[in-house]
């Protein structure tokens, strides 16, 4: 997490509010095999957020998913390409976003 005034660099002013162009890449066992840009992004931050608290009340400490990076998931991708990728017990995955950081999880059985 990070707060407004660390993504300040990456701010672009759109028609629609301000927007932030950050790098998004995720990677299966070290191949890169998405990439993506939130400038790209059908809706602002602000406008989820407004999105996610109709009929309910957003606090403090909770977290919104934006949704897929403009390559896709897996499970989409599955269905148009000629060779499906699927995570097995000992895959790694990463993902890494400019300014944020990067996250690496194993997958484990439970």
């Amino acid at each position: 997490f990070v707060t407004k005034d660390e993504l300040e660099p990456y701010r672009t002013a759109s028609k629609v509010g301000n927007q932030y162009d950050l790098e998004m890449k995720a990677f299966h066992n070290g191949k890169q095999v998405s990439s993506g840009t939130t400038k790209d992004m059908n809706w602002t931050f602000a406008q989820i957020i407004e999105r996610c608290s109709y009929g309910t009340f957003l606090y403090p400490g909770d977290v919104i998913g934006s949704g897929t990076v403009g390559s896709g998931c897996y499970y989409e991708n599955n269905f148009i390409c000629e060779k499906q990728t699927w995570l097995y017990v000992g895959d790694t995955i990463e993902l890494e976003v400019t300014g944020l950081g990067r996250l690496k999880n194993e997958i484990v059985t439970s």
